[in-house]
């Protein structure tokens, strides 16, 4: 509950704050890594001035794929970004932040990477952050297409279940990862 009040405040801070802000526009995005995977998301990024800007940006699959299937989850991400040459045109950089849940059970992810998942559930948190980089190419006036990577650590707090639906705990455990915590190719929109 508290963490829904805080990120409430930081996005209504955001709007606020965009008047104050350099320049030109503001702009929103979606993740078409995030769509493939069947989830909603949204993102919003605000310049700040010629070479800064903070994207936030979310997603959400609050469904299970199939009656054998569970993949919940939930993501936000915030990222500084620092534009060499012109923001929202170009090469980026800069350090970002990440924090979630999930309840993901009976799944093979990212293209099989993680293939050991079967047959249990995993249900649990994560929280991190870590450097990014990425590029946005111009389309037209308003239309921006972006692919980006990132490279970080994420402490993941987690409980492993015997089934993929039900079953007794098996484990309660917490992963440090080091490693991709951030991809993206996405649309963006500039107003």
């Amino acid at each position: 509950m508290m963490f829904k009040k805080t990120a409430l405040l930081f996005l209504l801070f955001l709007f606020i704050g965009h008047p104050l802000s350099y320049g030109q526009h503001f702009a929103i995005n979606n993740n078409l890594l995030f769509d493939a995977a069947g989830a909603l998301s949204a993102g919003v990024e605000i310049p700040f001035s010629r070479k800064t800007s903070l994207e936030v940006y979310g997603s959400l699959r609050p469904w299970k794929r199939a009656s054998q299937n569970v993949n919940k989850h939930w993501t936000v991400q915030t990222q500084f970004r620092i534009w060499p040459c012109q923001v929202m045109n170009g090469f980026f950089f800069g350090p970002y932040a990440h924090v979630g849940e999930f309840n993901l059970g009976n799944q093979d992810l990212f293209f099989g990477l993680l293939h050991n998942l079967r047959p249990f559930r995993y249900e649990g948190w994560f929280v991190g952050g870590g450097l990014g980089a990425g590029y946005q190419f111009t389309l037209s006036k308003h239309w921006n297409f972006g692919v980006e990577a990132g490279v970080g650590y994420t402490y993941i707090d987690y409980r492993k279940y015997n089934c993929e639906l039900c079953g007794a705990l098996k484990e309660d455990d917490v992963l440090h990862y080091v490693g991709v915590s951030r991809l993206g190719l996405s649309f963006i929109y500039l107003f």
